[in-house]
């Protein structure tokens, strides 16, 4: 029987019924998700709540007073509506939010202290995420550095750069309010993995995070409204987010599964999992999308590879995540003789 500060559910038991509500809505999505790869039925990015706004100052009693002061009378707003790529983001942040809530009580941690710690990582890690995108973008976003800011609307948010730009905060924060780091990594790492696998499916919505042109049975149908690639005479490419979306949740279970057993006399193995585990998945999976971040090489590391042409530039994606697979291990290493004593907070070295 679990203690009455510990969730009734385990977290293995958690996880199987994470797997059986996947399993599900993979059969009831099937038929639905195949018409739209198919071209069969075309997606619409957002929902409209109201069409051609226009704020009307005159009919609240001020249009005289700033005209005269130079403002226009009308405000034309446009369109006011709800993209889908914002409603799955917002949907991953909530599924991560009270997994994070669940895991922290079986680590003993209060609710209150999830709920400011939550609010700084969401801030932080979208600056973090818009502003890794736009540094690598930077060609696109120099002639008009506002469009960095306005055009987050039509994505663009790097998860290398929430992931440094939270692991940062957590780390000022564990340090400022003397909690474990590691074992905040610990509880975070699933939860933050869930909202990826979630958040995810707003590249679906919005025909982006494609790979190269296919005629595989579950090729995508992307419109040419959609292809940014002019030159690739194709209608049909692989679902590259698909691939991230399944990999994922197979390493989401398997931390989940084993997230009693991992953390019963350790700290930072589940963070460290997780991130060997996704720096692998996004190493392979970026050789097999179109709009990755590339960073272009001075003239003097350019390489000639001969018959492979030469290597120009690098994927920034496939370089971070390296990065995150090194960190990974150097976790496993550094905490692989010390005992976390979870109840009391308290680490002994062994060894």
């Amino acid at each position: 029987m679990p203690s009455k500060s510990e969730p009734l559910i385990s977290p293995r038991k958690l996880a199987q019924i994470v797997l059986a509500l996947g399993v599900g809505l993979i059969v009831l999505l099937f038929l639905p998700i195949a018409g739209v790869f198919k071209g069969e039925w075309k997606l619409n990015q957002k929902v409209e709540f109201f069409e051609n706004v226009v704020v009307d100052f005159d009919s609240l009693g001020i249009g005289d007073s700033l005209s005269g002061i130079g403002f226009e009378r009308q405000i034309p707003i446009g369109n006011i509506g709800l993209r889908f790529y914002a409603i799955f983001i917002l949907f991953g942040v909530l599924a991560g939010y009270f997994l994070c809530l669940y895991l922290a009580k079986y680590q003993y941690i209060a609710g209150t202290i999830i709920d400011r710690l939550i609010i700084g990582l969401v801030i932080f890690g979208l600056i973090g995420a818009r502003l890794f995108f736009v540094i690598f973008n930077w060609e696109v976003y120099k002639l008009n550095p506002l469009t960095a800011i306005t055009e987050i609307v039509n994505g663009g948010l790097a998860i290398f750069g929430m992931l440094i730009f939270g692991i940062l905060y957590i780390w000022f924060y564990c340090r400022k309010f003397k909690f474990s780091f590691f074992e905040f990594l610990d509880f975070l790492a699933p939860s933050v993995l869930i909202g990826q696998i979630i958040g995810r499916f707003g590249n679906f919505f919005n025909y982006e995070s494609y790979g190269p042109a296919t005629s595989v049975y579950w090729k995508m149908f992307v419109p040419e409204t959609a292809n940014y690639y002019s030159d690739i005479n194709s209608r049909y490419f692989h679902p590259t987010f698909l691939y991230e979306i399944l990999l994922n949740f197979i390493l989401f279970f398997f931390l989940l599964y084993f997230y009693s057993k991992l953390t019963e006399k350790r700290s930072g193995l589940v963070f460290a999992i997780y991130a060997i585990g996704y720096g692998v998945i996004r190493f392979i999976t970026e050789f097999f999308r179109l709009d990755s971040l590339k960073f272009q090489l001075p003239r003097a590391l350019q390489i000639n590879l001969g018959v492979f042409g030469n290597l120009e530039y690098i994927l920034v994606s496939q370089i971070s995540a390296l990065f995150l697979i090194i960190f990974g291990i150097f976790v496993i290493i550094k905490r692989r003789k010390i005992i976390y004593l979870k109840k009391t907070m308290s680490e002994v070295q062994i060894g």
